[in-house]
Parts: structure tokens; sequence; C-alpha cells
């Protein structure tokens, strides 16, 4: 089945990373068609609704019907329709070509099928609506709206890229090393992930529990302490944003942190997913994983973010 994520645009490379990775979660062999705005693929169809329940950075995933206004013969719609996308001359055309050709109606509330109109470069792809992705949970889970927050919490929707980022599977265990309240942890674990998390400060630790239980998340296990005194036999995939402040002021000992802290990360999993703040890490993580991909994203005028994508 071919298939279109409508991108959210927000990132220049997060939101088409996402889907290469959810899609690789469940189906290894899937062939990428084109990626510019929107990404399509051919992809098993039964993989779809698992699909969209985990992506944080698309706004739809549709089935491709075809290019241009012609490939309104190839959509065989039954019920009533809506049109989105495009521009309203463009929805204008594709509806009137709709009720034209099936004699179908227009119902703009409750519609049986939503028709988008996707741009691909100067051409228009038609597709129709497998499932909406339902962002607004991102917005409801704000750090603001938890039991337990920090100022320096990170965004819903960045920790479940991240997350899914790790190519880690539902009943997998994700260990958060620097877990802090709990963010990423929380995405995971609404995810169906078994979370593991480790934090030094113990009314933060007690915190990150409040939040957890807060979102009916039971299968956790929050750890009192310096994340380089534990140790574990394995863990599916770690995914944590280091603690820092402005890269250019980074202690001696921050640096001998993260240097101790991606070693012990290499003994513990083979993916990792981690948020640092500056490129000048890479010959050290580069020395424990190999480093598949790295996203900066800016924070504020003064800080970005680095996510290192690791594999072994």
């Amino acid at each position: 089945m071919r298939v279109v994520f409508e991108l959210s645009r927000e990132h220049p490379t997060l939101p088409t990373a996402e889907a290469r990775a959810c899609l690789a979660i469940y189906h290894g062999g899937y062939e990428e068609i084109y990626h510019n705005g929107i990404y399509v693929a051919e992809v098993n169809e039964e993989v779809i609704e698992k699909i969209c329940s985990r992506v944080a950075m698309s706004f739809s995933i549709n089935e491709y019907v075809g290019e241009g206004m012609k490939a309104v013969k190839h959509l065989r719609i039954k019920g009533t329709f809506r049109v989105e996308g495009g521009r309203l001359h463009q929805r204008k055309k594709l509806g009137d070509l709709i009720v034209k050709e099936y004699g179908v109606r227009v119902n703009m509330k409750n519609p049986e099928n939503v028709v988008r109109i996707l741009q691909k470069g100067r051409e228009i792809i038609l597709g129709r609506e497998i499932c909406p992705i339902d962002r607004s949970q991102f917005e409801e889970r704000r750090a603001n709206k938890w039991p337990f927050s920090l100022p320096t919490a990170m965004h819903p929707r960045i920790a479940r890229v991240l997350v899914n980022l790790s190519s880690i599977k539902e009943g997998q265990i994700l260990l958060d090393p620097f877990c802090g309240a709990g963010g990423i942890l929380i995405e995971a674990g609404l995810m169906g992930c078994n979370v593991r998390g480790i934090e030094i400060k113990e009314n933060v630790a007690d915190g990150c529990e409040r939040n957890l239980k807060y979102y009916g998340i039971s299968d956790y296990d929050i750890m009192r302490g310096d994340m380089r005194d534990f140790d574990f036999s394995h863990v599916d995939a770690i995914v944590t944003d280091f603690p820092y402040g402005r890269a250019s002021h980074l202690s001696d000992e921050m640096e001998k942190l993260y240097r101790e802290a991606i070693k012990k990360m290499a003994d513990w999993a083979s993916k990792a997913v981690i948020g640092m703040p500056s490129l000048k890490f890479l010959p050290m993580v580069e020395k424990y994983f190999d480093v598949k991909q790295i996203h900066p994203a800016r924070v504020h005028k003064s800080l970005t973010r680095f996510f290192y994508v690791l594999g072994s």
C-alpha cells in the first residue's frame, strides 16, 4: 500500500526521520518513494494504525490516490466527503469533480471520507485520509499541566519524536539515565514501553513518579542516585537529554560526566538517542557508538540542542 505522511514541517529533518523510524520499527522492508514536505512510501497496510498512534510530527497519514486532479477517477468514494489541504480554488474544483464523478454529498462536519490535496513540488497529490494525528494531546501534556514540573522540561512532542527515533517497540525496556521530571518516560510509557529512569535529586525523582502515576503508567522504576553508579545487563534503548547550561560555559566536571556517562550507556544498550548542547562532543560519542543522525534544534536564541541518534 502506498501512503503519504503529511509532515508538520516544524523542523527541517525530524518529521522525515520520525516517519522513517516508525516504518522501520514495524515494516523493515518498506520502500521510500519521495520526501520533500511530504513523505511517500510503500508499506504493509497492517502497520498503519500502530504508526498513527506513535507519530508526533505529522498531521495525517493518507492512502496515495494519484497525481493531479485527474486522479479523482481513482478515489472510488462512497458516502459523504470533505476536501482538505491545497488552496481554496483547488478544494472547490476537486469537490465539484468528486460530486460529478460519484454523485456523493459534501459533509464538512462529520464526513465519511476526507480527501486531501498534498503538494509535491509544483504538482499535487490526492490522498484519502487513513488516520489524522492527534497533535493536541501533546499540548495537553505540557509540563505546566503535570503534578510536578521543572523549567527545563522538554516539549512532549519532541520527547515523543526522540522515543520514536530510538526504534523502541511496545513491551521493550527504555532507560532515561537523566530522567528529571520524566517527560521522555511519560511518552515512552504511553506508547507501551517499560520505562526506567535514574535521577540524582530525591525530590525530582519523587516528582517523576508522581507524573508517571498521573498518566496511568504502572510499569516503571525510578532509581535515585548518580547514573555512573548503576549497572544494567541490558536495556533495549536509551533516550535522554543530557543536563547542561550554555555550551560555552560547561565546566570540566560536566565534560567528565558526559564522557563517563556515554561510556556507561554503551555498555547498557546498542541503541540510544541523546540530546547534547554542542557538536564538540561528537568525537567523544564516536568512541562508543556509530552516529547515525544528528538533528540540531534551536531552543531559544542562545541555545541549540543537538539530538544524536546512535547505534552500535
